[in-house]
């Protein structure tokens, strides 16, 4: 049995781009940064997957409060992680992106992101909910995420797609994830629901 309701989690991931389509325009006084919709990034997501989880008796308010708060976290510092990634390039490699490819240079950053930011959230995942995932469930999910990202950063420049950037980013991402958890739980990897929090002290 899948730990996910999988119909009710893709209905709510539509309700979930709605509301952050509404909160577009909302931005943080004093702050250049924005943390603010990165971190709503995780923040409904994870909300998402804690409401559709099948098995309610494991869902104990302080471990569900703790995974959304860190998911949230973690959604709001991957944008600097990500951008630290490219830093970190070597100097031929960031040289030729910044300077001949702009394209290139941004699409770099993005999916720099996505991969750690769905690294991160990964393992809060399976720490808290999934605990039979394995290496090579990680490996797929970093991989839809990178390609969802990269459909979305292509689409978005070649077809002039007349949506909000982020909005159509997001959803392409919250996809990618939530595929690829459907996926591990179809390859019936993951321990029924009741087995996995039988070792949650």
């Amino acid at each position: 049995m899948k730990s996910i309701r999988y119909s009710l989690h893709f209905s709510l991931l539509i309700v979930a781009g709605l509301v952050y389509w509404l909160a577009k325009d909302v931005h943080l006084p004093y702050w250049n940064f924005d943390f603010f919709h990165f971190g709503l990034m995780g923040l409904l997501h994870a909300t998402v997957i804690v409401i559709s989880l099948r098995d309610r008796k494991a869902v104990r308010p302080v471990l569900a409060f703790c995974f959304i708060a860190l998911a949230t976290i973690w959604a709001a510092l991957t944008p600097i992680l990500g951008l630290w990634s490219l830093i970190l390039l070597p100097d031929r490699i960031a040289g030729v992106l910044r300077d001949h490819h702009p394209i290139l240079r941004d699409g770099s950053f993005f999916l720099g992101g996505s991969a750690i930011g769905a690294s991160g959230y990964w393992l809060l995942v399976r720490r808290f909910w999934l605990k039979s995932l394995r290496p090579v469930d990680w490996l797929r999910t970093v991989g839809f995420c990178v390609a969802a990202t990269t459909l979305s950063v292509v689409a978005e420049d070649k077809l002039k797609l007349n949506i909000d950037g982020w909005l159509w980013l997001t959803a392409a991402w919250w996809l990618g994830f939530s595929c690829s958890l459907y996926w591990s739980e179809m390859n019936g990897h993951l321990a029924t629901s009741a087995d996995r929090m039988a070792h949650v002290p």
